[in-house]
């Protein structure tokens, strides 16, 4: 209740921070007819998985150190030979630095890396506001890299790991990489992902949701 009645003090904070900037904030279209097709990519997004299992058994101690961007870089490189001969062959980049996702593909699609020393699939994420997207780029992937032995990686759709809104210096999305299908916080809002992330005053729908429970 105590952390609650904190959010939600942060939250109208922001909203009255950022009220202004909502009236310029353009509505957009989301695309749903992507080429090449999402199948396309979740099969390249799993070879690279993949890779990075067997590669992470054979060069255990290296890729331990592999924390934030270095992990960016060495999943670039992987996408890049995995995705010769494919429709995304010369098409993945990697942006990384204040830019969110930090890798994309075919200018539409997208992978944010995370990663964890610690023995759990959950961390801080992304800004609710993502006033830094990268623009064009629709479809966004979770790849999380949980760096302890034995190292794991597991990769999802973004919005399908978003369990709740935490307050750094600004709201920020919880990730939770094992969160069940109907938990995240866009069940919780009864709102989808891509309908609030294109609304002009996100951060209100959350202020909302988090005062039912003061």
């Amino acid at each position: 209740m105590q952390y609650r009645h904190f959010l939600l003090i942060m939250l109208q904070n922001v909203l009255n921070i950022y009220g202004i900037c909502t009236l310029i904030k353009q509505k957009m279209v989301v695309s749903v007819n992507p080429t090449p097709e999402k199948n396309l990519f979740q099969s390249l997004l799993d070879n690279t998985v993949t890779t990075l299992l067997s590669e992470s058994r054979e060069k255990e101690k290296e890729y331990l150190t592999l924390l934030g961007n270095k992990l960016e870089n060495v999943v670039a490189e992987v996408m890049k030979e995995k995705a010769k001969g494919t429709a995304f062959e010369n098409s993945i980049e990697l942006i990384s630095g204040q830019k969110f996702p930090d890798i994309i593909a075919n200018k539409f699609y997208g992978v944010e890396v995370k990663t964890s020393k610690q023995n759990h699939w959950t961390t801080t994420g992304n800004s609710v506001l993502e006033g830094t997207r990268v623009d064009g780029i629709e479809r966004i992937y979770m790849l999380f890299g949980k760096m302890v032995q034995p190292i794991e990686f597991r990769c999802r759709p973004y919005e399908d790991c978003l369990s709740e809104v935490v307050v750094t210096h600004s709201p920020r999305y919880q990730i939770n990489m094992e969160l069940a299908k109907g938990e995240t916080i866009f069940d919780k809002l009864d709102i989808p992902y891509d309908t609030l992330r294109n609304e002009l005053n996100p951060i209100k729908h959350i202020t909302d949701y988090y005062r039912k429970f003061l």
